[in-house]
């Protein structure tokens, strides 16, 4: 691999507070749902210095983008939230304009809750309602309800001075295409300008997958995804990627960084990095249970992408931008371009699978996106 430029390469951070009220059925993140008194400052020493101990990785670049997610950090104190963001800011961490987002569960959606976000520093949101249907949420054994999930969208459209997502779940055992329509009408009829719109799969480490679950056909699940392409353009959001829609300019700073290959530096147990260094790309993986991280924050299990893994890995994240991306704003963001990567991108233009300018699937080539993929392993 050629050498590279990582002070050039723009940088997010994700910070991952691992716990939760409960294990969701299909989810496989890295949770635990005990915690004892103490340890959430604990985490919060190990965090700070994990940062502090963090400044190779971050190759003196401020992060574009900051991301609190789990777990569920709004059962985290504001206080702890805050003392991370003021540290950010005390060591002159953050570009100006930084997004800075927290994820939050229904339940915690309050007024007061969120004006204390704010006064922190937090800009964007990311609320995990996953369906309007109390039979859909029953199905995924949420610890909310229809209820709960109508009055944080309804708090959150009036809240003028944040910016806010909304997660919701298709494809789950059980649910309609009425009920999913119902779903997408309801998300639209409020002032929300992003959807991250994920369809059930079925993950090895779940308690989903020990059960024989009936999930929609993939005629029905294909039904879905039309129905909600029209809905959500009639209202002025687009498809930007695989799981994401947005209004125009309201795209998440963060993920779009992930996908244009830029780096994250992940903190916290279990959080995942991507840094680039003069000579090489390294994934990194923090120790997963939080009695481990506390102990030793800065150990990592490392996993370098290698000249014949690049193209792969280059290809995963750039394609799944439904406008794709023009080479010159790679070369922008200093992402190199081998020439095996444009050796196989010229096989799939032969293919139909991916189009003749920037980095960018066709109609057939996203529908197909991991068939598209695999022409660059």
């Amino acid at each position: 691999m050629k050498v590279l430029k990582p002070h050039k390469v723009p940088i997010s951070l994700y910070v991952h507070f691992p716990w939760c009220e409960k294990q969701c059925p299909y989810c496989d993140f890295n949770i635990e749902v005990k915690r004892s008194a103490g340890d959430e400052e604990d985490l919060l020493r190990a965090i700070i210095n994990d940062l502090n101990l963090s400044k190779e990785y971050i190759s003196n670049r401020k992060f574009k983008s900051v991301y609190f997610g789990g777990g569920t950090p709004s059962l985290i104190s504001i206080e702890v939230i805050q003392k991370i963001i003021h540290n950010l800011y005390q060591n002159k961490l953050l570009e100006k304009d930084c997004e800075i987002s927290f994820e939050l569960n229904p339940k915690e959606v309050r007024k007061d809750y969120l004006d204390d976000l704010i006064s922190i520093g937090i800009n964007r949101i990311s609320i995990g309602i996953q369906s309007f249907n109390r039979e859909t949420l029953k199905a995924l054994d949420r610890n909310h309800d229809e209820m709960d999930a109508l009055k944080a969208i309804k708090l959150a459209s009036e809240t003028k001075s944040i910016n806010t997502t909304i997660d919701l779940i298709y494809g789950v055992m059980g649910q309609e295409l009425d009920s999913f329509k119902n779903d997408i009408e309801t998300f639209c009829s409020f002032n929300i300008d992003h959807l991250s719109l994920y369809q059930l799969t079925i993950e090895p480490n779940t308690i989903f997958y020990k059960k024989e679950l009936v999930l929609p056909t993939d005629s029905l699940i294909e039904s879905m995804e039309m129905e909600a392409k029209d809905l959500l353009n009639k209202n002025n959001l687009y498809q930007y990627e695989v799981s994401s829609w947005s209004k125009k300019n309201k795209q998440s700073q963060h993920n779009m960084n992930y996908w244009l290959y830029g780096d994250y530096l992940g903190i916290g147990p279990g959080a995942h990095s991507k840094i680039t260094t003069i000579d090489s790309i390294t994934r990194m993986i923090k120790l997963k249970k939080v009695s481990s991280y506390i102990k030793d924050p800065a150990k990592t299990i490392d996993s370098e992408v290698t000249p014949d893994s690049y193209d792969l890995d280059l290809a995963m994240n750039l394609l799944r931008l439904k406008e794709g991306v023009s080479l010159k704003d790679l070369e922008k963001k200093y992402i190199y371009i081998s020439d095996t990567f444009l050796d196989k991108y010229e096989r799939g233009i032969k293919e139909k699978l991916l189009e003749k300018d920037g980095v960018k699937a066709t109609s057939r080539g996203y529908k197909f996106l991991n068939d598209t993929i695999n022409l660059f392993s």
